[in-house]
């Protein structure tokens, strides 16, 4: 086998491990598991969508207290790229957020920042961003 062929197996074998670590991330927080989070989340850790920036413990915190939880997530697409120790993670859900009461619902484009530290992938960071949702009330063209 030549070193092409194995980098290209390394490389699937690395995406096919950070989709299985989104997948653990978002059952963690449906669950409220504040220890899986915390191990799949860098220390340095930073989230930041529509409403505010979190850091890995204010995350945590608000998943472990039910101030933030997961009512409903559709994911339409999922794409890994990996770039030596660092890889991204784009997708497209459709979700809905209750924060401290609060809905939140819609649909986002996200990407998430894995790294490899000491050998273990990481999950550095997110930015969810809204996508528009389309007018069902302006006339056609």
């Amino acid at each position: 086998m030549d070193s092409s062929t194995s980098a290209e197996r390394q490389t699937i074998e690395i995406e096919q491990h950070l989709r299985q670590l989104n997948d653990d991330w978002v059952k963690a927080i449906m669950r409220g598991d504040g220890e899986t989070l915390d191990r799949i989340m860098a220390d340095d850790f930073i989230f930041t969508y529509p409403l505010e920036g979190d850091d890995k413990a204010q995350f945590i915190g608000d998943v472990t207290s039910g101030d933030l939880k997961v009512e409903h997530i559709s994911r339409e697409t999922l794409g890994v790229r990996v770039f030596g120790s660092t890889a991204l993670l784009t997708a497209r859900d459709s979700a809905t957020w209750l924060y401290h009461g609060r809905e939140i619902s819609g649909q986002y484009k996200i990407i998430k920042i894995f790294a490899e530290r000491n050998g273990q992938w990481q999950l550095c960071a997110i930015q969810a961003c809204p996508m528009p949702q389309p007018d069902t009330h302006a006339p056609d063209r």
